[in-house]
């Protein structure tokens, strides 16, 4: 396990992945300020990001580069030696490893690739049902396919498993049931392990960081301190946020709540396939614990359910103020 705080000396270059976004963007924040010696090259996928990239970290090196097309990222690769690598939802692993590989091998430069994982501790591949497991690059297996071709490839990697659910998934994913009914809207209620965003990127940018070379090949699970389940997570809303949050675990209401969104992400198939691996990973709830890596990694605490809805709560009300606003004016225009 890595502890110390403090530069790797080895590492000289670091290529973040996913700059703009969730986890990137506080990863480099961290690396930028932790070691600001170390040069960062930062990569977005679309060419129209670039701006706002740029002006989140004037001064720093900004790329395009595609996981999924190869010469794309030979060039993006080119001259590094530590990278920080997390995939979007759905997203072809196969092709996006080879062409790692292909990179690494052309550079010749890389020492340390730090790969985001998100599935229950413990899961492999032969626990994924074959209904679900078809859909090979979808969350359910995913990650399992990364890791094992990561480790197949040989490429010097750490994995870091988000072990749990973010907890800003209610500000995301799981918003929309939230914001417009106050109610959290989940089918198949279990008990899960919580995570601040910020804590996962933190630990990542340790880990480049970091002159222990002993987590290559090795999976860290990172939990946060608490383990509730959904109905739990409303009776917290509710007592921090001051107004009363339901619990909704009926299945064909959150059907009809991911549909929309899902459908247009990911294709007609992909709600039906999420119902399916939220009940599989229902059944393998048990899985899902608590551990101290965050605090061991980072000396501090990891950030609690509690402490994020707090710092947090603006965001829900200036939601349910503008719910308000809304529908007053739309019997004003009535």
């Amino acid at each position: 396990m890595t502890k110390a705080l403090h530069p790797n000396p080895d590492i000289k270059s670091i290529l973040v992945f996913g700059a703009k976004d969730h986890l990137g963007s506080v990863v480099a924040q961290y690396i930028k300020k932790t070691a600001p010696s170390v040069k960062l090259r930062l990569a977005t996928h679309k060419a129209e990001n670039l701006p706002q990239l740029q002006a989140l970290f004037p001064g720093e090196e900004v790329v395009v580069a595609d996981l999924l097309d190869e010469s794309s990222m030979k060039q993006a690769l080119e001259g590094i030696e530590g990278i920080f690598q997390v995939s979007p939802d759905v997203f072809d692993e196969d092709t996006l490893v080879d062409n790692m590989l292909a990179a690494a091998n052309h550079v010749g430069s890389i020492k340390h690739i730090v790969r985001i994982l998100g599935t229950p501790p413990g899961a492999r591949l032969d626990m994924v049902p074959e209904d679900i497991a078809k859909y090979r690059h979808y969350p359910a297996t995913q990650h399992l396919v990364s890791r094992e071709r990561y480790l197949q490839s040989g490429l010097p990697t750490t994995f870091v498993n988000v072990a749990g659910y973010f907890m800003d998934d209610f500000i995301r994913m799981f918003s929309p049931s939230i914001f417009n009914e106050k109610t959290i809207r989940v089918a198949f209620n279990k008990k899960l392990a919580w995570l601040a965003p910020v804590d996962v990127s933190e630990v990542c940018g340790q880990i480049l960081l970091n002159g222990d070379h002993k987590t290559l090949g090795q999976t860290i699970d990172l939990t946060g301190c608490d383990l509730y389940g959904f109905d739990e997570v409303a009776t917290l809303f509710s007592e921090v946020l001051e107004t009363p949050i339901a619990y909704d675990d009926d299945e064909d209401r959150f059907f009809d709540t991911i549909q929309p969104v899902f459908s247009q992400l990911w294709g007609e198939e992909a709600p039906a396939y999420f119902v399916k691996y939220f009940k599989w990973e229902t059944e393998h709830a048990g899985l899902f614990h608590i551990n101290d890596n965050i605090e061991q990694i980072l000396n501090r605490p990891s950030t609690s359910f509690r402490q994020w809805t707090m710092d947090n709560k603006g965001v829900f009300l200036e939601a349910w103020a503008d719910r308000k606003v809304a529908a007053e004016n739309e019997l004003l225009s009535v």
